[in-house]
């Protein structure tokens, strides 16, 4: 009798532990995905105006790639293209940031050149 309830008491332990862990996996699978967007900036020299263009422009692409990801139109759209615009410029490094302003001085306009 005293085996069968040590039995029963180990079997209750385990499936007390193995909750949480069920729970954790549920929330987790229940978390929507957050887009991950990628600018290629290996093949461009972002002091050349022509090449600060072309990472405006992939920067753009890509915010607009996220923000419809997102299911966002309209204002939140814009909104969310312009938050965008702001963590590209944040993950940027200052030598980036100095050739984008070269640019800028040499004719480009940028938006990631500006304070």
């Amino acid at each position: 009798m005293n085996q069968i309830v040590n039995r029963i008491a180990a079997v209750a332990a385990l499936a007390l532990a193995a909750t949480p862990i069920i729970g954790l996996t549920a929330a987790h699978a229940a978390e929507p995905a957050q887009p991950v967007a990628r600018i290629l900036v290996g093949d461009l020299t972002l002091s050349n105006p022509a090449d600060a263009r072309e990472f405006e422009r992939r920067a753009a692409v890509a915010g607009a790639r996220v923000c419809a990801g997102k299911g966002l139109r309209g204002l939140t759209a814009r909104g969310c293209r312009m938050d965008f615009a702001i963590d590209v410029k944040g993950a940027m490094t200052e030598q980036q940031i100095a050739d984008l302003k070269a640019a800028q001085r040499a004719g480009a306009r940028t938006i990631f050149a500006s304070n």
